[in-house]
């Protein structure tokens, strides 16, 4: 009977370390699906405009069929807004889990001449900047465990030239 109640106790603590190891296994995915779906957007976006943005970026984004969706991997939507001579992308409605939010910030997004930098709001109020022109991006992993260590949802815009 001790035996028993011995191996259902193992078979627990392998089941909850099981459990746990996979949630990071998904949030890691996740974390890498939107980095790679911000990248494809962003050269697509910058291949239909060629340096002159439109308010309304997604329109003639479907309208020629340049990105699989809007869907944003921790769910909600992904939105783009033009500024003229610069765009930026940003998650609607869904929030960004603390370990994949240093992923997604210390993530790799293609050519310094194109890729601006991160913007980071937490809870709808007060910001963090992560810029290539001030050598702020990409942060080290300590800085985006920091700026990561959040209990409310957060806003993230990537900026792009």
């Amino acid at each position: 009977m001790i035996e028993m109640l011995g191996v259902l106790a193992i078979v627990g603590i392998l089941s909850a370390s099981g459990i746990a190891g996979y949630s990071m296994a998904m949030e890691k995915y996740k974390a890498n699906t939107l980095i790679e779906k911000i990248q494809l957007i962003a050269q697509q976006t910058r291949k239909l405009y060629k340096g002159k943005y439109e308010t309304d970026i997604w329109a003639g984004l479907l309208s020629v069929d340049a990105i699989p969706d809007r869907e944003h991997p921790f769910g909600g939507l992904l939105h783009i807004e033009g500024h003229g001579d610069y765009f930026h992308i940003h998650n609607m409605g869904s929030s960004i889990p603390k370990d994949a939010c240093v992923d997604v910030l210390t993530g790799n997004y293609g050519d310094t001449g194109v890729f601006l930098g991160i913007d980071i709001r937490r809870g709808g109020t007060g910001h963090t900047e992560f810029m290539l022109s001030d050598n702020t991006f990409p942060p080290s992993t300590e800085k985006a465990i920091a700026t990561c260590n959040f209990s409310e949802g957060v806003y993230i815009a990537w900026y792009f030239k």
